[in-house]
């Protein structure tokens, strides 16, 4: 952009034109692009020529631009415009005198009618057209500019000013039109608000008016044109402010780009008045931009807000100014500079050129600012809320709160709520004010492939920064931070007036219960803000049509209220009630939203949202996004009060600080998700919409979310109803089903039984551990098998399969080997920090011996690392990573890389930094972090040097020059719409690798909100990318990668086919060496040792680089075999070879069935055909031509010798990283410790380009005599650096800017001297140098961790924030410097300590020495003086570390003994003090028989329990016995329970796991039971609560907790290295305490369906089946053959483990409720089956399995051998009928008995012959004794087969002195006493051996080991084989191999239709709790087939939509049988 060049235009268009132009300024010159074809071209010069006539205008003629078109690319040449120049002026015949005002107008008329007639679409863009200014541009690279517009090499071409753009295109693809300079402005940086400016500028068009404009107002519009970037879009806006000449073009551009004005208390209150008026009228244009901008007058530039782009100027004698991105652009000799600044945030730099002057930031908007009272216009005109509050009705928000209990309160199934958001998520919010960190990624189903019903919000995913332009701390940098907006209709934007100010001001846009209430009443209290509330609820008898009605009629009647003068609209889902179903507040918002913006209406409204549906952050963020100005979470506020209420919070605040805490955690959440974008303020972010949908479909975006990506498209509105309507049947269903209260159960968050699917769940994790750790190929194949089905549900690629039709199968053996392909395998990148030395080290030794690659992480590494052991095995990362914390980073760490990643985001929370705490930071991880231990870490989430593609380009460079030749240098982006581009400009910015993250990676610790919602999957980015990069022919030159929950070959095979040649693994390798997905990585309580720095818990690690490779192998091995099937013989050929892949139509289901995933199956190869498509070169990064080069030639002998050296030289801006490559020379060859300082000495003069002394190795000193630019001594690694201005200049050195932005960024150690100032982040990340510098600007010493900074002047604000190690000094001669620092973490000292004043004293003289400095000079002359006046800035962690540091020296000093144990944790109550053994899998085995402990100790230990880590604290307590010698005299149940305070401890034990397998039915408890739940409540006292829990999954835990054997306790995740929680004794405590308290009453159903079902069978099964279908409202009959009902329980367990009391209670409540039980009924025999099942609607068989199988051997009919069964159910019959008086059972008094098998049952019946008073008890087991510990082929979880004394054994032991078992023994025949009777029996031994290959066991009788073994009584206890038959037979029921009823798979179903089975009869033989299992189960279908739908939940206590529910449902024929 340049001024208009009169004297060359006049003499060129008289040349040419033959036309003479009126003087200077009466004539308008445009640049326009025309359609090239000669038709077309004057056709829009004639429509051009046409408009200029009708607005009174006249075009002179046109000028063809002269060009030379030969330099142009294949791209620029395919799209290039004609360029010609129309000349304009007034029209003569209308307009006799020139008004300039007049002329400027109709321009701006001709321009923008021009556009809307002509469209860019058409070629048609005008470039300027102006009679003040002209603007030449193009699809050109710099350095064709003036080559190929010859005007601009015309010498007679001259201006007075030149404004030069040159773009880096990243987010955009590059076009001619998109070029810089727009028509006034040219912009640096990111516009991240754009939508909602663009939507806002829209709805601005329906108020706006203009004096000037008039009625040619409307003929503007649309103001912002179609087709532009984001930067057109900014000048759009700025034209029309600026030509309406209401504002000036400054005002204009503060009105836009405001400074950070909200929280800067030293601001003028005229200026921040000012800001507070131009807020209320229009929302910031937020991002990082550099504006520059002139109007032809004033030339000016202006920086964002946070400082974020760089901005450099020279003002020069001559009264030149030269302002750039940076210094040196132009050769300038010293001596004419006269100052040397650089652009400070927010601030503005105008020259006017009229007036031959600067215009000071100051001056220039004091003036503005006192155009009128501003502050008086506001103070009149403004409402705040605590204003209307005041004079609103008195709200008690205690008193409007229902009475109903929280956990039945239909609202909250209604919309959702879950007791896991409740634990997760809200309460953290409300008791801690900070949203709850969670960890190891998010693995949960998609929303748009979930079955269950969901929230809309959970479709939308947060866009994030990366590349091209940075995120923000929100934290550190709040004062750039702001939730403050201003609601309510807006003013005139083209206008000023005081009615401007009439708003509603929020300090946060989440309001409190009685903030809605006062704004719901302003009718009432404020009739100048009248409000009306809009029901956004429908009637449920609509159905589903029922939503897009509800919608319409909201828009109309928000419509209305407008036109009756509503100021706020309140939509409200209020009046959902059992009638009334709510469409969601979001669907509404954004409908509203988008419907007052098509009918430019939104500006004259404030859209408030009071809704029960959104309670987290995100929910907020997505409401705020599509346009809600206020919302009130209403339902999640009263469940916070009525958790108070019902004392369910553990917390001594009250309920109003709970509300508090809730927003203010709501508040900083929906902070962080901003600035993530980059984006500052909240009235930025409004409607912004800064999301993109993941499965939803067009009809939905476009009529609430327009704009939007939505890729895939997905589900429509009818989905969205089915969900509300499903999620309001549960709440108020249609029909009653008794279910226990209590919050629903789901699994959002953590994997859980009967919950949504996970990528990760137990039988994966035990599948795989048992793969690697046993090289076990059949477990592979399971888990592979069982990734695949979990990915169905939860992946994009679970819904793709391989087209082998398509396919030419190849032998396995022509396909590349395993070993190549593991190459191409890395591990994630993964610090040591966050996880285990020991898992780390595995890693990176495992990928060293295959040939991948590990990462270090953003941890740094310990040069020892590098050392390769003896064994040649080495720890050494390959990948080093290069994060925004830059721990460690120095020149050897980079050396030493052979691939160096640069961390742009993190797939689990991209565009958030992270925060080790202090305990993590043990003295190992300080030392290779370059930072203090004990002292925590904050990792910021951008990148400081990293603010645009340029920059990243740069790091790129400089890495390169840093790393040794052969390194990649990758970059790593994270998977969101537009990432293609942002890697094609990656590729662009010479990266060899780039890496596309999934959102659904690990990570150690982030809040909910990022791990959840931030990023897409890696299948959509992949995809992108590749087709992108094939697009630009960009693909070729780099090594793409994906990563995120890559599992299996079939997950790498999709991912090669998407495009990617290497992929990374990290959840995945942590699992195969231990990692059992606790999700308590940011608890530093990893019971497993992996993801911890406690000592303790590290030696718990029992991972080997073994287990790694295995994995590996397999995972190579299963690719290999998907290659030979589609015929690819390389990983190149199947590259981006999506066309082999297809949809799996067969997974196509009413959620999923328009998803179209042709987006992502699109061939890239097919897009530019011939392009690469895969990496076949390197990229040319041009290093050859480095001036370091020089420097290494030259320092050759200090290299090799050690001899110094000196070196002199000049540079230029364009000699970038100078030293860099210098010292990665020095690194490898001298390592970490460099050479002695000083040893090469660079002297230099010149203005230095980017990163100068980057990474500067120690002994090395770079001297510069001028100055430099951004990145000085980044990285700095012991070297030295110095510089001072020239020698002769004459400005003041400590008043002038001398180097860049965020210099000594990561520095780790050396000196820097600089004699001038720093502009913004000086020494941001310092680790370890000593740095002096003469001032800085705003951030410095950011996040500082070690060294000293001397700070010689003034500084800027926000100093030291996150500064938590090192310490500054800072001279505070103006004594303002305290005001400007962030005192979260820091204190200020005086200088007073000797030493340090000394040490001080040194350094200043150094720095006088070196630079010359005069401050330096002026301060050592009068150092007395001078000292007073630093202030000392002292991290308050780093202080308490060092001074504890001092005190254990001086400790030490007087008792030398005593050892420092810091962080280390604290001892507990009864901790475990013995480390278990390094390798040890297993405890000791204990006896059940455990000591009681002091019930006193125990007391008072539960008052300070440990919940977080009791686990470690406290031992293992299960219920004892009573002593054996006396409970055999009686039958009592034999346990001793614990006391309420010891199973609190127990309850503490239980770490609530993130897959918690005790609860899975394929490891641990097959009914789901939710245990890690109720041992929290137990935990907390909530006895109720924890006996609602049991239930919901448990209808009978008085028998499981006495008598289940436990699985889920084998299963127990602690049960690996530890002895597991006492689930048993807890659960029983529960159902025990629920009966004695009266809790559990008969609850019979208040109404019955009239549907009769029949059960045969009243065992566990049979019961659980009866009770749950009774629950339903059916009326149920249970027939069993005893005369006792219970089967099993009554009669199969003796009464000593279960009391039949307990039995009967449960029997005697279950008939209490209305179910009918018909006893001595034999089905078959004494009752009619055919008449049984004609009278009822269902039939359930469940008579178990009582077909016991015997031993045929010699003598079977001997008289003393019988079943166990028969001998046990005899007894307790006699017991029950007699007390054993009438004889009629089997007495083993005085009888020798034998035992033939083991189990609970063989157990029972010693126990039961111990009782009679046997004479000797032998019991004899074919098996060998099971070891002591789990032998290899029974790993945990499996159920342990470990040796045991269960209670019959320890009683003969007690009373006999042995055990009674006989291991490895067979019986072969029973010996008679001649009389028929029984007399003993004849055995063998028998040995036990294992094939080694097939892992099965053999046996062989041992000869010589006969022996005979004395009987008068053997019981049989040998299992069972089946129900009986006859029954089976009679109706016709089909049987299976195994004599069981046979059902169809997942179904209880038998072959005759309306007769189910359950229980053993169908499963066999099996556990209680597999029988109760059963019956739910088959319950729940037989609910189903009765009544077409079903509440009862699946396992887990699940409500759970099916399949089979969706598809119905979702038939509009059948939709109306829902309601």
């Amino acid at each position: 952009m340049t001024g208009i060049p009169h004297l060359f235009l006049t003499r060129e268009v008289e040349r040419l034109l033959k036309i003479t132009l009126p003087p200077q300024g009466q004539y308008a010159v445009g640049n326009v692009f025309l359609r090239p074809d000669a038709y077309h071209m004057q056709e829009q010069k004639k429509t051009f020529e046409s408009i200029a006539h009708q607005l009174g205008l006249k075009v002179l003629g046109w000028r063809v631009v002269p060009v030379d078109n030969t330099i142009l690319g294949p791209a620029a040449k395919s799209r290039e415009p004609s360029i010609q120049q129309p000349f304009v002026v007034l029209d003569p015949e209308t307009h006799h005198e020139f008004d300039g005002r007049l002329f400027n107008r109709q321009l701006y008329l001709l321009r923008k009618q021009a556009t809307h007639a002509l469209t860019l679409k058409n070629w048609f863009y005008i470039c300027s057209l102006s009679n003040q200014n002209m603007v030449y541009k193009g699809q050109l690279s710099p350095s064709q500019v003036y080559n190929f517009y010859y005007d601009l090499l015309n010498y007679e071409y001259q201006t007075h000013f030149a404004l030069v753009h040159s773009r880096f295109s990243t987010n955009t693809f590059p076009s001619w039109d998109r070029a810089q300079p727009m028509r006034w402005a040219a912009h640096n940086g990111e516009i991240n608000t754009l939508r909602g400016n663009k939507n806002y500028m829209r709805a601005r068009e329906g108020v706006m008016s203009s004096d000037y404009f008039g009625s040619d107002l409307k003929k503007l519009y649309p103001i912002i044109e179609e087709g532009g970037s984001d930067s057109s879009a900014f000048d759009n806006v700025l034209e029309l402010l600026v030509i309406n000449g209401v504002l000036s073009l400054p005002e204009a551009i503060m009105m836009m780009l405001p400074e950070a004005w909200q929280s800067n208390s030293n601001m003028e209150p005229e200026k921040k008045a000012w800001y507070e008026w131009a807020a209320c009228l229009s929302e910031a244009w937020d991002g990082p931009a550099l504006m520059t901008f002139s109007d032809g007058r004033y030339c000016g530039a202006c920086l964002d807000r946070n400082g974020l782009r760089p901005c450099r100027y020279y003002k020069t004698t001559d009264g030149l100014m030269i302002c750039a991105s940076e210094v040196g652009t132009m050769d300038i000799a010293p001596e004419r500079v006269i100052e040397k600044g650089r652009l400070q945030p927010g601030k503005m730099l105008l020259v006017d050129t009229k007036e031959g002057r600067v215009v000071g930031d100051r001056e220039l908007k004091m003036n503005i600012a006192g155009r009128h009272d501003f502050r008086q216009w506001l103070d009149e005109e403004m409402l705040t809320l605590e204003k209307a509050i005041e004079t609103a009705p008195k709200f008690d928000m205690l008193a409007a709160l229902d009475h109903i209990p929280l956990t039945q309160d239909p609202r909250m199934p209604s919309f959702k709520f879950t007791l896991e958001q409740l634990n997760l998520l809200i309460t953290p919010m409300c008791m801690d004010g900070k949203e709850a960190l969670g960890s190891m990624g998010n693995d949960a189903p998609l929303a748009c492939l979930a079955t269950q019903p969901q929230l809309i919000y959970d479709y939308f995913r947060q866009l994030f920064a990366q590349v091209t332009n940075p995120p923000i701390d929100p934290i550190r940098e709040e004062i750039v931070m702001s939730l403050e907006c201003y609601v309510g209709p807006e003013g005139n934007i083209l206008n000023i007036d005081k009615e401007q100010c009439h708003k509603l001001r929020l300090k946060t846009p989440v309001l409190s219960l009685a903030e809605m209430d006062a704004v719901k009443n302003f009718t009432k209290s404020r009739p100048d803000w009248p409000t009306r509330i809009i029901d956004i609820t429908y009637l449920k008898n609509e159905g589903t049509s029922g939503y897009l009605s509800c919608l319409e009629r909201v828009c109309s009647e928000v419509s209305q209220a407008i036109h009756d003068g509503v100021k706020i609209v309140v939509l409200s889902d209020r009046e959902t009630n059992a009638d009334r179903v709510p469409i969601s507040a979001l669907v509404a918002t954004g409908g509203v939203h988008h419907y007052l913006v098509r009918m430019k209406q939104r500006s004259r409204v404030a859209i408030g949202v009071e809704t029960a549906e959104a309670r987290e952050v995100h929910h907020l963020c997505v409401l705020l996004g599509y346009g809600a100005d206020l919302i009130c979470p209403y339902l999640a506020q009263e469940a916070i009060l009525k958790l108070h209420r019902e004392g369910a919070i553990r917390s001594d605040e009250g309920p109003e600080a709970l509300l508090k805490n809730y927003i203010k955690a709501s508040g900083n959440g929906i902070l962080k998700v901003m600035s993530k974008m980059g984006i500052s303020t909240l009235q930025s972010y409004k409607a912004a919409q800064i999301f993109e949908a993941l499965g939803l479909d067009e009809s939905v975006i476009a009529r609430s979310f327009a704009g939007t990506a939505s890729r895939i498209k997905g589900v429509g509105f009818e989905m969205l109803a089915l969900d509300a309507l499903t999620l309001h049947e549960i709440a108020w269903p249609s029909r009653e089903t008794i279910i226990p209260d209590g919050i629903p159960e789901s699994s959002e968050y953590h994997w859980r039984a009967g919950g949504v699917g996970h990528v990760n769940d137990p039988t994966g994790i035990a599948n795989l551990q048992d793969a690697v750790r046993r090289k076990n190929d059949s477990a592979y194949e399971i888990y592979s098998q069982n990734a695949f089905e979990q990915i169905k549900s939860c992946t994009l690629r679970g819904l793709l399969d391989f087209d082998l039709n398509k396919a030419q199968p190849i032998p396995i053996d022509e396909v590349e080997p395993w070993t190549d392909i593991c190459k191409r395998f890395c591990t994630g990148a993964m610090s040591y920090g966050s996880i285990s030395m020991e898992a780390h080290s595995t890693l990176s030794i495992a990928m060293n011996r295959i040939g991948g690659k590990s990462n270090s992480g953003e941890g740094g590494e310990d040069p020892m690392r590098s050392i390769p052991k003896e064994n040649g095995d080495s720890l050494r990362s390959a990948i080093k990573q290069i994060a925004s914390g830059r721990f460690g980073v120095t020149s050897y760490y980079l050396s030493d890389a052979d691939e160096i990643q640069i961390k742009m985001a993190q797939g689990a929370k991209p565009g958030e930094g992270g925060e080790l705490p202090g305990h993590k930071v043990s003295e190992e991880i300080g030392k290779t972090r370059h930072s203090t231990p004990g002292v925590g870490l904050i990792s910021p989430p951008p990148h400081h040097d990293i603010y645009s593609i340029e920059d990243l380009k740069q790091l790129i460079y400089d890495a390169k020059a840093a790393s040794k030749p052969g390194a990649r240098i990758s970059v790593k982006l994270v998977s969101e719409v537009g990432v293609g581009v942002i890697a094609s400009g990656v590729a662009k910015a010479k990266a060899d690798h780039i890496l596309i993250s999934g959102h659904d990676g690990g990570t150690g610790a982030s809040r909910w909100t990022g791990i959840k919602y931030a990023g897409l999957p890696w299948e959509l980015g992949l995809a992108e990318t590749h087709q992108t990069l094939v697009l630009n022919d960009l693909r070729g030159r780099v090594v793409v990668q994906t990563d995120g929950q890559i599992r299996t070959g079939r997950d790498v095979a999709i991912a090669c086919m998407l495009g990617a040649e290497e992929w990374g693994f990290a959840t995945t390798p942590l699992i195969a060496v231990g990692c059992t997905m606790m999700r308590k990585c940011h608890l530093n309580t990893c019971p497993v040792g992996v993801a911890t720095q406690d000592p303790y818990l590290r030696e718990k690690f029992t991972g080997a680089p073994e287990h790694v490779i295995n994995f590996f192998y397999y995972v190579a091995e299963e690719v290999r075999s998907i290659m030979a099937r589609l015929g690819f013989r390389t990983i190149n050929d199947m590259v981006g070879r999506s066309d082999f892949l297809r949809v799996n139509e067969e997974l196509r289901n009413p959620k999923n069935a328009n998803i179209d995933l042709a987006p992502v199956l699109t061939p890239a190869f097919t897009l530019r055909p011939g392009a690469a498509t895969y990496n076949v070169r390197k990229q040319e990064h041009m290093h050859h031509t480095r001036l370091d080069n020089k420097f290494i030639t030259d320092a050759e002998i200090a290299l090799t010798k050690g001899h110094r050296v000196m070196i002199e030289g000049k540079i230029k801006n364009t000699d970038r990283a100078l030293g860099t490559t210098l010292s990665c020379e020095v690194s490898r060859r001298y390592s970490e410790q460099g050479l002695p300082n000083d040893t090469i000495h660079i002297s230099l003069k010149g203005s230095a380009g980017q990163s100068m002394g980057a990474w500067l190795a120690s002994g090395i000193t770079i001297k510069l005599e001028g100055d430099s630019n951004d990145y000085v001594g980044k990285g700095l690694s012991g070297g030295q650096l110095i510089v001072y201005p020239p020698k002769g200049s004459s400005f003041k050195n400590e008043e002038n800017v001398i180097i860049g932005n965020t210099c000594l960024y990561g520095a780790t150690s050396g000196r820097a001297f600089f004699s001038g100032m720093a502009a913004e982040r000086f020494a941001v990340r310092n680790s370890g140098a000593t740095a002096v510098v003469e001032g800085t600007g705003d951030h410095g010493c950011e996040y500082m961790t070690g060294g000293r900074v001397v700070v010689l002047g003034t500084t800027g604000r926000n100093f030291a924030a996150g500064m938590s190690g090192g310490i500054a000094y800072v001279l505070d001669l103006a004594d303002d410097f305290k005001s400007k620092v962030n005192m979260e973490m820091v204190s200020f000292e005086t200088v007073d300590d000797d030493e340090e004043i000394a040490w001080l004293k040194d350094l200043l003289q150094d720095h006088r020495q070196f630079t010359g400095s005069s401050i330096a000079e002026r301060i050592l002359k009068d150092m007395g003086a001078y000292i007073p006046k630093f202030v000392k800035v002292m991290p308050n962690d780093y202080k308490k570390v060092i001074d504890a540091k001092k005190a254990a020296k001086e400790t030490k000093k007087t008792s030398p003994s005593t050892s420092s144990t810091a962080f280390v944790l604290p001892s507990g109550p009864a901790l475990v003090t013995k480390p278990p053994t390094k390798g040890a899998h297993e405890p000791v085995v204990a006896d059940l028989e455990d000591t009681v402990v002091d019930a006193e100790a125990y007391k008072k230990r539960s008052e300070t329990l440990d919940k977080v880590r009791g686990f470690m604290k406290y031992k293992r307590r299960g219920d004892g016995y009573r002593n054996p010698k006396k409970r055999t005299k009686d039958y009592k149940e034999i346990t001793a329970r614990l006391s309420d305070d010891e199973l609190k401890v127990q309850a503490a034990r239980c770490m609530d796991c993130g897959i918690p397998f005790c609860q899975s039915n394929s490891t641990g408890c097959p009914i789901g039971n939710i245990i890690p739940k109720w041992n929290d409540l137990v935990f907390k006292d909530q006895w109720q609560d924890a006996l609602n829990r049991l239930m919901m999954t448990n209808n009978f835990p008085e028998f499981t907790g006495r008598v289940c054997p436990a699985p889920c306790e084998g299963s127990c995740v602690l049960g690996i290295n530890e002895l597991p929680v006492a689930i048993k004794s807890i659960e029983c405590a529960i159902i025990d305490r629920g009966f004695e308290m009266g809790w559990i009453k008969a609850k019979p159903p208040m109404m019955r369906t009239g549907k009769k079902v029949a059960i045969i069978g009243a065992g566990p099964a049979g019961l659980a089946a009866a009770d749950q279908l009774n629950k339903a409202g059916h009326s149920v009959v249970v027939y069993d053959r005893n005369d006792r009902i219970g089967g099993l329980l009554m009669y199969g367990i003796p009464n000593m483990k279960l009391d039949k009391d307990i039995v009967q209670r449960r029997v005697d409540l279950m008939a209490a409720e209305g179910v009918k039980f018909v006893v001595n009924a034999h089905v078959g025999v004494t009752h009619d089956v055919a008449r049984i099942r004609y009278e009822n609607d269902a039939l359930i068989l469940a008579m178990g399995a009582t077909w016991p199988r015997d031993l045929q051997i010699p003598n079977r009919n001997l008289d003393g051998i019988h079943f166990a069964m028969e001998f046990l159910q005899l007894n307790t019959q006699s017991l029950l009928d007699s007390d054993l008086n009438d004889g009629k059972y089997i007495s083993a008094k005085g009888k020798h008995v034998i035992v033939i098998g083991g189990g609970d049952t063989g157990c029972d019946c010693i126990a039961t012959s111990m009782r009679h008073g046997a004479a000797s008890i032998v019991n004899l087991e074919l098996l060998p004794q099971p070891p002591a510990t789990r032998a290899k082929d029974n790993p945990w979880p499996q159920f342990p087969k470990v040796f045991k004394q269960d209670y019959g054994h320890s009683e003969v032991q007690a009373h006999f002195g042995r055990d009674p078992r006989e291991y490895s023994i067979v019986t072969k025949e029973f010996v008679s006493d001649g009389h028929g009777k029984l007399k003993g029996l004849n055995t063998i031994r028998v040995e036990w051996t294992q094939d080694p290959t097939t892992e099965k066991w053999s046996m062989k009788e041992v000869s010589g080991t006969e022996q005979f073994f004395q009987a008068d009584l053997v019981f049989l206890s040998l299992g069972f084989l089946g129900p009986e038959i006859e029954l089976l037979k009679t109706l016709g029921v089909k049987v299976d191999k195994r004599s069981n009823i046979e059902t169809t798979s997942g179904s209880y179903q038998t072959s005759v239709r309306g007769v189910f089975g359950a229980g053993d009869c169908r499963r066999g033989q099996s556990l209680i709790v597999w029988g109760i299992n059963e019956g739910r189960q088959c319950a729940r279908e037989v609910d189903e087939y009765l009544v077409g739908n079903t509440l009862l939940p699946v396992s887990g206590g699940i409500q759970q939509r099916s399949l089979k529910d969706l598809r119905t449902q979702s038939q509009p024929s059948l939709v109306g049988s829902l309601h």
